[in-house]
């Protein structure tokens, strides 16, 4: 028996209908499952990762960098020993800033978790200070997300609000590598001590990968240091010297990073020329040549981080400076926010638009001495 066309469109259409709806209630139920997991206090698991083994550390092709030699000036404060000798990172494909967000203050929806977590703390070995306890559920809950690939708070986690953007609890990830390390001290186990010792790598290099914020990357860094010491000490202990000589070049590094980057810092630092009037107002007396500098580093610097201390550092220009520095300062952020990197984007245009007040400049004023009192006439 032939059907009618008629009714083999409409059967068609049903059909099509139907697919549709049942389509749209699996991605339904995906949703509410997403939302169960990821609503305020939720555990969100780590996707599978693994994490690669390191390469093979070619003795005859390791060189410690020189910092202080001709040309390193113009370097980016990384490091210029290749870290996936040492500790790869891991292969997961979620952003591991998902996990640790939680724990933020002053909001974050686990942020009690971290608290409690800090009277679970014992002394750790030599200078390593407070640890968490190698089993603590807090600290395997946490692994995982040490195997992933990434790393990102900024800007869709936190959005860029100048001085008001918010910082991650960077004490709980250094608790965490500190008790890594920790654990591998003690560990009987070569093998064990060393995933301990680079998971403590791992967790550094993500921490510093998004190069935003001075003080992530310098947590980031003291995980690298406190891993690739553990790795050092192991190796030593065992004989191992091309593993001790690839860790004792990272070491050699961290402590010129640090000088470097306080360099940085200094080369924009605009505290010294502001000061107090007599009503106690802020003031700036900013030389033309540090605004020079200023400007050099947020349009133009190697480092993420440290162009962004720069912008905000013209925002305060454009505040407080002359009218001249004012529409210098002006010209910077526009250009930095019409870029394509959105961090320095968004920066540049909280920079720019933002009118600060005395509020906004509380912080800086308590650096400041108070206004000398007004001489008495004899």
């Amino acid at each position: 028996m032939s059907t009618h066309p008629g009714r083999l469109r409409w059967l068609q259409v049903v059909a099509a209908a139907a697919v549709i709806v049942v389509l749209a209630g699996l991605l339904g139920l995906r949703i509410v499952d997403w939302a169960r997991a990821s609503g305020p206090g939720a555990k969100v698991a780590a996707p599978p990762a693994t994490v690669p083994t390191p390469r093979t550390v070619p003795m005859q092709s390791l060189q410690a960098p020189c910092w202080t030699c001709s040309g390193s000036s113009e370097w980016p404060v990384r490091f210029r020993t290749d870290l996936d000798l040492l500790a790869p990172l891991g292969t997961g494909t979620a952003n591991a800033a998902i996990w640790f967000k939680d724990f933020a203050r002053p909001d974050g929806s686990r942020r009690a978790e971290a608290e409690a977590a800090k009277a679970r703390q014992v002394k750790g070995p030599g200078d390593l200070g407070e640890v968490l306890p190698g089993n603590d559920p807090l600290l395997l809950e946490a692994e995982p997300w040490c195997d992933q690939a990434t790393m990102a708070f900024y800007p869709n986690i936190f959005p860029m609000k100048g001085w008001k953007t918010q910082i991650p609890n960077l004490m709980l990830p250094l608790t965490f590598a500190k008790s890594w390390v920790a654990r591998g001290m003690a560990a009987p186990d070569p093998a064990k001590a060393m995933e301990d010792f680079r998971r403590a790598i791992r967790l550094g290099r993500l921490l510093r990968q998004e190069d935003t914020t001075v003080i992530q990357d310098l947590v980031g860094l003291a995980c690298i240091r406190d891993g690739t010491q553990g790795i050092y000490d192991l190796a030593v202990k065992r004989g191992d010297a091309p593993t001790a000589l690839l860790a004792s070049i990272v070491l050699g590094e961290v402590a010129p990073q640090r000088l470097v980057g306080r360099q940085q810092l200094t080369k924009t630092d605009i505290q010294p020329y502001m000061k107090r009037d007599p009503s106690g107002d802020l003031t700036l007396e900013l030389p033309d040549a540090r605004l020079e500098d200023i400007v050099a580093v947020a349009t133009g610097g190697p480092d993420r981080r440290f162009r962004a201390e720069a912008i905000l550092e013209l925002g305060l220009v454009r505040s407080l400076g002359t009218p001249e520095q004012q529409a210098k300062a002006l010209a910077s952020l526009n250009q930095l926010a019409s870029g394509t990197d959105r961090i320095l984007v968004d920066m540049a245009a909280w920079s720019r638009d933002t009118k600060l007040t005395k509020e906004d400049l509380r912080g800086a004023l308590t650096l400041l001495p108070p206004p000398a009192p007004p001489s008495k006439k004899p």
